[in-house]
């Protein structure tokens, strides 16, 4: 056999795919990895910065805007020059942003920072979960929610390393850029492997540079920001409803979040396999019904210990949305990958960032015990556009 057909063998293809499922999960855990960073140094921060808590509130609104705005850009460009190029290049900038953050002189600078961190982050959000969708459509089997299982993974290892850092007495600066580092080098193994399988150019399916979603996909970008909403309603407070309904204090209260995020971790690694078995639609049903269960009991049952078996249910019912939702949205009929993913984002993040305005809203009137059962209301809305998840029309 020659070298030209040993190259393109079947047994090289595969070989290759599976390198490429490496890089993408690596890559995956690096953009948790630096947003895990990130957000548990916020109260470091806040103190270098002398922030007040409107003032963060600002810069966590930058942060975001940021993000909102490279979705379609991401998006864009994936579909001009291919999702590893685009996930390699922003992984890069995102590598270099971090950095920028303990090094800015003043506020506005900060905020400039925070601004060009959120848009690289949320580029290569858009880049990865393309990169990682075709790699699932090279397997022929579900594989997205094990991606999305590392970027779960990553985070936890930047809040530890925090942990760590703050521990030793170790700085803003010197955390961030021991991080960056090994990102790097993770970045700098990642750039020489073989892409496996990647979104190319399709001249033949331009689209506009911002595209609403409409029809099904309108359906599962809704499934997005109702599973999004949800993920941000329980990170920001959950912990406050459970000390609010229960009694506990501060250290109590951290249980709600810490269920829930062990629960999402659980479901992702397993997920795959409940996709393969049961289906897209089934399992976002499923989903749905989950979210609705662990409003439900987060609701209505008195004890502590009863209520974070609710957020365990919450955390299982969102956690598989987000692979299903980008896989689906990377697969469209009606639009090139770059498109469909960005216009799924950008709600599905929205929803992230509005969900605890939303809650917060409804507490300053209902308070946080009654606030909270939009959790129900949310699940509900995802097992009624579950069946978006059905075969393409």
């Amino acid at each position: 056999m020659t070298s030209s057909q040993d190259a393109t063998s079947p047994a090289t293809t595969a070989a290759a795919l599976r390198v490429g499922r490496y890089v993408v999960g690596a890559l995956f855990l690096i953009n948790g990895l630096l947003i895990g960073v990130w957000a548990s140094r916020i109260p470091a921060i806040t103190v270098q910065y002398d922030l007040t808590p409107a003032m963060l509130g600002t810069m966590l609104l930058v942060l975001a805007s940021g993000a909102v705005m490279a979705f379609p850009v991401g998006g864009f460009f994936m579909d001009r020059l291919g999702s590893g190029t685009v996930t390699r290049l922003t992984t890069l900038g995102y590598i270099g942003s971090i950095m920028l953050i303990p090094l800015a002189p003043d506020i506005i600078t900060l905020a400039m920072a925070l601004w060009l961190f959120g848009a690289v982050h949320g580029a290569m959000d858009v880049a990865m979960n393309g990169w990682g969708a075709k790699i699932e459509q090279g397997y022929g089997k579900p594989i997205m929610s094990s991606f999305h299982a590392l970027f779960s993974v990553g985070t936890g290892f930047g809040a530890a390393s925090t942990y760590v850092a703050a521990s030793a007495g170790i700085g803003l600066l010197p955390h961030m850029m021991m991080a960056a580092a090994v990102s790097a080098l993770v970045l700098a193994w990642a750039w020489r492997q073989p892409e496996g399988c990647d979104l190319t150019p399709q001249p033949g399916r331009k689209a506009k540079l911002f595209v609403l979603p409409r029809g099904q996909l309108l359906a599962i970008a809704l499934i997005a920001a109702c599973s999004a909403i949800g993920e941000g309603g329980n990170a920001d407070w959950g912990g406050l409803f459970l000390m609010a309904t229960t009694g506990v204090d501060e250290a109590g209260g951290a249980l709600a979040y810490t269920a829930f995020s062990l629960a999402m971790v659980t479901a992702r690694f397993s997920g795959d396999w409940l996709i393969a078995k049961a289906g897209p639609e089934r399992v976002v049903r499923f989903s749905g019904l989950a979210a609705v269960t662990g409003g439900l009991i987060t609701m209505l049952a008195p004890a502590v210990a009863a209520k974070l078996c609710g957020f365990v249910f919450l955390g299982a019912g969102y956690a598989l949305i987000s692979p299903i939702v980008y896989s689906r949205a990377a697969n469209d009929r009606n639009l090139p990958p770059g498109a469909g993913l960005a216009s799924v984002a950008t709600m599905g993040y929205g929803g992230f960032l509005m969900g605890p305005v939303i809650i917060g809203m409804l507490a300053s009137f209902v308070g946080i015990g009654s606030a909270f059962g939009i959790m129900i209301l949310l699940g509900m809305g995802i097992l009624l556009f579950s069946r978006a998840l059905a075969e393409q029309e």
